[in-house]
């Protein structure tokens, strides 16, 4: 008599849903891995825009600053003392500006030291007023 020898076939199914198991796993990896690698060149790429920001920030405070030494009193008075040959003025004179009325009366009391300033209105009392070299 023969003994019964147990069938040792595997079934095709397990096979194949084991293998495409594995090839979504490999495919999930490689994509993971493509996303991070992307990440990380983005990242890099954000570095050097904040360096070039850093350095276009600390270029700006030199300018800033070369600028403040540029305008100070001090400089602009020595520079036209000595490149332009200028000279304090010794003697200023204030000039009092006439206005003319509205109603055509010609000359009014501004000529006379009255306040024909506050007779016009608006803009044209600035020009009304006493010009003085500072203003």
């Amino acid at each position: 008599m023969k003994a019964n020898v147990p069938n040792r076939k595997k079934n095709g199914r397990h096979s194949v849903f084991c293998v495409l198991f594995l090839l979504g796993v490999l495919i999930s990896a490689l994509c993971l891995g493509s996303i991070r690698i992307y990440g990380l060149y983005l990242e890099r790429r954000l570095s050097v825009c904040a360096m070039k920001i850093e350095s276009a920030y600390d270029e700006y405070a030199m300018l800033e600053k070369t600028h403040a030494a540029l305008l100070s009193p001090s400089r602009i008075y020595n520079y036209a003392k000595s490149k332009l040959n200028m000279v304090a003025a010794s003697k200023t004179e204030t000039i009092i500006l006439f206005a003319h009325s509205y109603e055509g009366k010609g000359l009014n009391d501004a000529a006379k030291g009255g306040n024909a300033a506050k007779k016009l209105g608006g803009l044209s009392r600035i020009l009304v007023s006493v010009a003085n070299a500072k203003e």
